[in-house]
């Protein structure tokens, strides 16, 4: 049901919510979660094969999870007994994460200027983030910012909280809804769990980063797959023959 309609979806830039919510309740979003949460946890290369066909049908719908399954690395390898508990609780029931990690206007990726602090409210966030791949669909956005010492902390907010606004500023050429920037912007006070440490995040070594690149080559993938579908079946419909070619219709072999 994600292949019918994909073209007009990418013209508009507008997913129906039925759509996205058929699809994190199909069970794909949590075939990740580690097996003591759920049976079976399924391999990297079972869910780049995952994403390779659903991009086939849609590669926005390809790419929307990505850091979905990222944050759920990040959790994996670095959350609390605890927090991993809640949150693969919460993916199972088919609540969707999505990323607010990288800025603009930087050096580099990794000049994070969002910053975390203690109030009597509880900790409050401040900063702007651009590329935040999935977050007009997600229910809980990860939020990378620093620390009172400069340390990497991964805030995990709920969408809808106060102070969190996300900007639907998304104008590209091609994959128009998977919905990527700009936002969170401005200040959001929490009272919830403690951030994830994420140290690992800002390291050349981090198991996390090979998530990304390997969910962008089976979204590349599913495209080549698809874009060689329908020139067969262009081919095989609607192009002429050769003037030398001695068959009826070009796809037919001698």
């Amino acid at each position: 049901m994600l292949q019918p309609d994909a073209a007009q979806r990418d013209r508009s830039g507008i997913v129906p919510a039925e759509i996205i919510d058929t699809y994190s309740n199909s069970g794909l979003w949590g075939i990740t979660v580690p097996r003591q949460w759920a049976e079976p946890r399924y391999p990297p290369p079972t869910l780049a094969q995952v994403i390779a066909i659903i991009s086939a049908a849609d590669p926005s719908l390809g790419q929307i999870p990505q850091n979905h399954y990222c944050l759920l690395e990040d959790i994996r390898l670095q959350g609390s007994e605890e927090q991993q508990a809640f949150f693969f609780d919460q993916v199972l029931q088919g609540y969707r994460f999505a990323n607010a990690l990288s800025e603009t206007g930087g050096k580099t990726v990794l000049d994070i200027r969002t910053r975390l602090e203690a109030s009597e409210r509880g900790l409050r966030i401040t900063g702007r983030k651009g590329y935040c791949t999935g977050s007009l669909y997600a229910h809980w956005i990860g939020i990378l910012a620093l620390d009172a010492e400069n340390n990497a902390q991964l805030a995990f907010v709920p969408r809808e909280s106060s102070g969190l606004t996300v900007i639907d500023d998304w104008a590209c050429l091609g994959q128009r809804t998977n919905r990527q920037r700009n936002g969170p912007g401005g200040e959001s006070c929490r009272r919830a769990f403690p951030p994830v440490p994420d140290v690992e995040i800002l390291r050349d070594a981090n198991p996390c980063r090979a998530v990304c690149p390997a969910h962008h080559r089976a979204i590349d993938l599913g495209i080549a797959r698809a874009a060689l579908n329908d020139t067969v079946n262009f081919v095989s419909q609607f192009a002429r023959p050769w003037i030398d070619a001695d068959v009826e219709r070009p796809a037919k072999t001698r």
